[in-house]
């Protein structure tokens, strides 16, 4: 079966694998006669992916949108100044979080960019076209995809970022005693148990953390390389803000060789690495194969090099 709108062409009848619901819909009394404004194949449709710039044919010279409300409340979109959202000419208009935009383009075609949908609730609105004494409309259905995928990473560090500095962050102190005649070695490990990496993403893309599910959140990030050795490599969890990774690992013992009756107090300092980096990912629906991108800003903190003070 042919689907009418396309995710990733402006040729509204390629072949899609999925399933298109076909119905007359149901306009309202009133003075304008019902239908023949849209094809019987585009007046409702179900989507589970985002679309681009895809054209619904509207059979009249002049015509425009009168309406777009939401199929389950009625309740009319607005725009981001509070406009309800209505396209009498040439240009454009779009719903306050950006989610849908509408065209009429100076070719008198109605063009319209619906991003993915990441909420487990369908997105039911309904799109009201009005010519002379006719009026009609489109019902889109569009639920969340199966899954995607990322397929491009694009990670560039930003210049002049990176911050190397010595601190007691994360390091306690502990007192030590040797009351024998025998040197003796004592775990000190403790002293850097509060040691952590941190990593932060910052993004204001449309669905940024959404569109990976919670289990399978973590993600290579480029590692860092200083004077041309690798100093962190590995996963970080891919969520809006900071989180942290213990410095100390199960099994990881540091020992310090205390002479015969010593009496010393241990402390811990740690040599940190801070940067920031840009980034863009290319994400794709698994399904349609729709892409779209998601930029934003990795910060980084990394524990590189552990000293022990004895007083």
């Amino acid at each position: 079966m042919k689907n009418p709108l396309n995710p990733t062409s402006s040729f509204p009848y390629l072949v899609w694998s999925f399933c298109l619901l076909i119905s007359i819909s149901c306009s309202k009394e009133g003075l304008h006669s019902k239908g023949g404004l849209i094809d019987p194949d585009f007046k409702a449709v179900n989507l589970e992916t985002g679309i681009n710039r895809n054209v619904i044919p509207i059979k009249a010279d002049l015509w425009y949108v009168s309406y777009v409300r939401d199929a389950l409340t009625g309740e009319m979109l607005r725009d981001s100044t509070g406009k309800k959202l209505k396209l009498e000419h040439t240009g454009t208009i779009k719903v306050e979080d950006g989610w849908l935009r509408l065209e009429k383009t100076a070719n008198n075609e109605l063009r319209l960019k619906l991003l993915e949908n990441f909420s487990e609730q369908p997105r039911n609105f309904v799109i009201g076209i009005l010519s002379a004494d006719k009026q009609d409309e489109i019902n889109f259905i569009q639920t969340r995809a199966e899954g995607y995928e990322l397929v491009k990473k694009e990670i560039e560090e930003v210049k002049g970022s990176r911050k190397i500095y010595v601190s007691a962050e994360g390091c306690t102190a502990m007192k030590l005693k040797n009351s024998s005649n025998q040197e003796r070695k004592v775990d000190i490990t403790s002293i850097f148990k509060d040691v952590k990496y941190s990593s932060e993403f910052i993004s204001e893309s449309y669905g940024a953390f959404d569109w990976l599910k919670k289990a399978d959140s973590s993600l290579f990030m480029d590692e860092l390389m200083i004077n041309g050795d690798v100093r962190w490599q590995g996963k970080v969890l891919y969520t809006k803000g900071k989180t942290f990774e213990n410095y100390i690992k199960t099994g990881d013992k540091q020992e310090l060789l205390l002479r015969p009756y010593a009496h010393i107090v241990v402390r811990g300092e740690f040599k940190y690495l801070e940067r920031t980096c840009n980034y863009i990912f290319t994400i794709k629906n698994k399904r349609s194969g729709h892409e779209f991108k998601v930029k934003g800003i990795w910060k980084q903190k990394v524990p590189l090099t552990p000293h022990t003070i004895m007083e």
